[in-house]
């Protein structure tokens, strides 16, 4: 003779809707840690973008003090010649 399996209970709407909700909360802690690990890989290329930028800002600053002093350095070698040829023709 075949053996009967016990009837399988049936779960009360409670018990279902507390299974939905563990689900549901772990889910959401999966969803929150991959979110923050994503979050701070942004947040690490920002960094990076942001010292990158800082350090060509630093550089144009250089640069533009260099053209300053090469054109005063420029001013005066002409005002310099210029009184050369002057006084050459006197």
């Amino acid at each position: 003779m075949a053996e009967k399996k016990p009837a399988k209970k049936t779960r009360t709407i409670d018990q279902r809707f507390t299974t939905l909700e563990r689900l549901v909360r772990f889910e959401f802690r999966g969803l929150r840690k991959e979110m923050n690990e994503r979050f701070a890989v942004v947040e690490d290329r920002i960094d990076r973008l942001a010292t990158h930028v800082d350090g060509f800002m630093k550089l144009h600053e250089t640069l533009d003090i260099e053209m300053r002093v090469m054109k005063e350095q420029m001013n005066r070698f002409e005002e310099r010649l210029t009184r050369i040829e002057v006084a050459q023709r006197n």
